[in-house]
């Protein structure tokens, strides 16, 4: 589950879909704010959830599946006002939090709801929150039952509320630990980027100095060297760089995440400066890395622990893909966007996916690393949210992302890059059915958003000829047409699983007419 601190609908649709609690997602039928039981009860799960990294989200009027609960009480919406919940939180502990909430209607086949979705984020200040008042109540048969107390730390242990045991410290601390970190790097990581800005202007015989490039910088720094790289147009240099981050890729020292970043930095400077062979060289790598990651077998489950370690590394690929691929949906770079999604994954020499988009999606729902448990929508948001997630911890992954770690908005509705990540998914899926080598292998995650997304890409393909040129070559119009009709159909169907979701309508009369006409 992707903790980002959103709690607009279709956060809270994401959430429901998931079917099961998780360590910080907690879902309750019902609670009455005029039960002193309730509300100690309460703050005392919001307060466990702040002790998590992320931070973690409370959905009220659900059951333990995330179905509405329509046999329970209904909630009282002005109680989950976000001004009321933080005077109820504050009043129990010293220090700053940040605590979001909304309501929303939504409709099951037995009623509407009113459900609210609460995210208890972890504490500003980074310390942790320490009790300064007891949680009590009165029992119904008499004296008094206390929840917590004065000096207690409350942390969450899987589904569960407990007080802090010598076994939390490492987690508790690990955002202000990363903190440490942070401040320790700043001055060293601003006299390296001025060293290298310098060296990008500077000139000796009307050739630029090299930039140098190295792992250890920060991503902005190293964002910068490999801009400089691609615009050299030295192909020599390109090759040092990959041949670094292709050694980080495969190091057993647990940076392959930051590894990953600067491969695809790379990846997006040459998209975006460079020229397509320079792309092709970077994919090339990125690809290496992922097929040399150990292979696992294409059963219903693949939950052991090496299984898992292999799908979540396909996992971080593809979140990244998806980042680039909206990149190039919204710089319009459509040989690029061919070129990411058709990398064909082999599984036996007579069976594979078209795509190792589709490969990886597969691989970590069934290992159970997509979220908490596969169910029967497929996960769909899961990918677009990790995606849209990074972009706020790593903006140089997308260069003009309006908002950064530190001031996510409650509320991304009118998000453009959620609207490239939709856009991206539905041409990635056209492009895999039409132009696979391997089979129709596709799955349109943005099913799990609302069609205001994705739906623009459909208008596209159908209404620009070059368009469709450049990332359908070897197709007919029909072909195309066909595909539509395919991925559109799968996308409306998957939107039927999101409880209390507007579903996926008929495409746009633009679409419909042009399939019309190509298919004749």
């Amino acid at each position: 589950m992707v903790a980002d601190g959103r709690v607009d609908r279709e956060k809270l649709i994401e959430l429901l879909t998931l079917g099961a609690e998780q360590e910080a997602l907690d879902f309750k039928a019902t609670l009455d704010f005029s039960n002193p039981k309730h509300q100690v009860e309460h703050v005392k799960d919001l307060l466990a959830l702040m002790s998590l990294p992320a931070g973690g989200y409370i959905v009220v009027g659900v059951r333990n599946d995330g179905s509405l609960a329509t046999d329970q009480p209904e909630i009282v919406e002005a109680h989950f006002d976000q001004a009321v919940l933080h005077a109820k939180v504050a009043g129990y502990v010293d220090g700053r939090l940040d605590l979001r909430s909304a309501v929303h209607v939504l409709t099951a086949d037995d009623g509407s709801r009113r459900v609210a979705i609460i995210y208890a984020g972890p504490p500003p200040d980074l310390f942790p929150l320490v009790i300064r008042r007891s949680g009590e109540y009165t029992r119904d048969s008499g004296g008094q039952e206390v929840v917590f107390r004065v000096g207690q730390i409350l942390v969450r242990e899987g589904t569960a509320t407990v007080a802090l045991a010598p076994r939390h410290w490492s987690v508790l601390l690990s955002r202000y630990t990363e903190q440490v970190k942070a401040e320790a790097r700043k001055d060293v990581d601003a006299l390296v980027s001025r060293v290298v800005a310098l060296l990008e202007q500077s000139e000796s015989g009307g050739t630029a100095a090299p930039t140098p490039i190295d792992l250890g910088m920060n991503l902005s720094t190293f964002t910068i060297a490999a801009n400089a790289i691609t615009e050299s147009r030295s192909a020599s240099r390109l090759d040092d760089a990959l041949r670094e981050v292709a050694s980080a890729l495969v190091s057993d020292d647990g940076s392959t995440d930051d590894a990953l970043d600067r491969a695809f930095v790379l990846a997006l400077s040459t998209m975006l400066y460079g020229d397509e062979a320079q792309f092709a060289r970077v994919i090339e790598v990125i690809a290496d890395y992922y097929d040399s990651v150990p292979a696992i077998q294409d059963a219903t489950s693949n939950t052991s622990p090496r299984e898992r370690t292999s799908a979540t590394a396909w996992r971080e690929v593809a979140v990244r893909l998806y980042l680039l691929g909206a990149e190039a949906v919204r710089r319009r770079r459509w040989p690029q966007l061919r070129l990411l999604t058709l990398h064909p994954y082999d599984m036996s020499d007579s069976y594979g996916y078209s795509s190792w988009i589709r490969h990886a999606l597969t691989s970590a729902a069934r290992a159970n690393v997509l979220d908490a448990e596969e169910t029967q929508s497929g996960q769909t948001a899961a990918l677009i949210s990790r995606a849209l997630n990074l972009a706020t911890t790593a903006p140089d992954l997308v260069p003009d992302f309006p908002y950064p770690a530190i001031a996510v908005p409650s509320v991304l509705d009118d998000n453009p890059v959620l609207d490239a990540l939709c856009q991206f998914d539905i041409l990635w899926c056209l492009v895999a059915f039409v132009e696979g080598n391997a089979g129709h292998h596709f799955f349109p995650s943005s099913a799990a958003y609302d069609q205001r997304h994705s739906y623009p890409a459909f208008e596209l393909v159908a209404t620009d000829a070059a368009v469709r040129h450049a990332l359908f070559p070897d197709s007919t119009d029909a072909d195309v047409a066909q595909a539509i009709e395919v991925v559109a159909d799968m996308g409306r169907r998957q939107s039927q699983h999101n409880p209390g979701f507007n579903w996926w309508d008929d495409l746009p009369d633009s679409v419909t007419r042009w399939m019309a006409q190509a298919s004749r």
